[in-house]
């Protein structure tokens, strides 16, 4: 089977519970956030409450409860239903098609990330240790897992308050993050100077479901602008939508499962090369592979990305969903950004690439997060 990154428990979104109560029996009408009609439902029953969570337009903390039942909660369940999930199209938010590349918000952050007075220092399975600094935009994100923290995917600080990750990892109750850890390469006993902060957000691609691997990306805003340092910085997006060549050199980095005979997990950040795989060749992989049809009904679309160790020995695995795929346009410099996401792949360093969602393709969606109304 594909398998998602971040955790095997892709399941359905369950609701959390509310943390604000609207009294009522089931049946009984209701309202939501923004004057929206609801129902009071059973949580199982509110079919309507899984495009509104997906889009962002409502958060778990923002659907009333109605009570309890027998046996679970009686939410306020929207009777209308909200936003389309099953599109395998990028983003539909305003575009920014006649704005010159070097424009666009997201190019204009990484003008002033790299005019700072802090120069990035120069510098998994089958990977190598990480030096503190390398690849300070790093974050592991962190999950409450019946009172015991476990870090289970990545992500990217790709602004002071702002992490790039994957959908998969926190598209359920399950996957619903704590917080996220920056500044750490020891991920259990990080070294002064790293930053713990809670996540207040999660904004899921409108068009991500849990059934397919295309709008795999999400992204989390945090309680608190995170301090820049040494260890802790945003990195750079790739804006090109065209490439980057297929020689470049790129990375992919996380604290995931670095042994697949005892899934022993990396606690140490770990980085691993890998070599683009043209879309022909990836899709011709992943059609040998019969579990793959329902998950990408249209093959490697242009939104995607393809990735691999020739001598399928280095690979992102599990645990390392959500973090970055690297490109190195100046090792010497210390000068990167972030190509893609990683999303899936059949097992680990085995002979069908892994999957990566393509950060240029959906540049419209996180600059109208990021940075609305194009402020940088």
């Amino acid at each position: 089977m594909i398998l998602a990154r971040g955790n095997f428990l892709l399941g359905l979104l369950v609701l959390a519970t509310s943390a604000q109560l609207t009294v009522g029996d089931e049946g009984d009408a209701c309202t939501l956030k923004s004057d929206i009609p609801g129902i009071c439902r059973a949580s199982s029953a509110c079919d309507n409450i899984e495009g509104y969570l997906r889009s962002g337009a409502l958060s778990t903390s923002q659907v009333p409860s109605c009570g309890f039942g027998a046996r679970e909660e009686i939410i306020c369940c929207p009777t209308v239903a909200c936003c389309s999930t099953d599109s395998t199209t990028p983003s539909t938010s305003p575009s920014r098609v006649n704005v010159p590349d070097n424009e666009r918000p997201a190019a204009l952050a990484c003008a002033r990330i790299r005019s700072g007075d802090r120069p990035l220092t120069v510098h998994i399975l089958g990977g190598i240790p990480v030096a503190l600094g390398i690849y300070p935009h790093m974050a592991a994100i962190a999950y409450n897992t019946f009172g015991t923290v476990e870090f289970r995917c990545g992500g990217s600080l790709i602004a002071s308050r702002f992490v790039l990750t994957a959908a998969h990892c926190v598209n359920s109750d399950s996957t619903t993050p704590a917080f996220v850890r920056l500044g750490a390469v020891a991920i259990e006993n990080p070294t002064a100077g790293y930053q713990d902060i809670n996540v207040v957000d999660i904004q899921i691609h409108p068009n991500y479901t849990s059934s397919s691997k295309y709008n795999d990306i999400a992204i989390l805003e945090l309680a608190e602008d995170a301090k820049e340092s040494d260890t802790i910085r945003p990195a750079c997006l790739y804006i090109d939508r065209d490439g980057p060549p297929p020689d470049s050199k790129v990375y992919v980095a996380g604290w995931g499962v670095m042994n697949v005979t005892n899934r022993a997990r990396s606690k140490i950040l770990l980085r691993a090369g890998l070599d683009l795989v043209p879309v022909d060749k990836c899709n011709a992989s992943f059609a040998e592979q019969p579990s793959t049809i329902r998950a990408l009904k249209r093959g490697v679309i242009d939104s995607l990305l393809c990735a691999a160790d020739k001598k399928q020995v280095k690979d992102a695995c599990q645990g390392d969903s959500g973090g970055p795929l690297i490109l190195e346009t100046d090792e010497v410099d210390g000068l990167y950004s972030i190509l893609g996401v990683i999303s899936a792949g059949f097992g680990c360093a085995t002979k069908t690439p892994g999957l990566y969602t393509r950060v240029s393709s959906f540049l419209d969606y996180i600059e109208g997060i990021v940075w609305p109304a194009n402020r940088v």
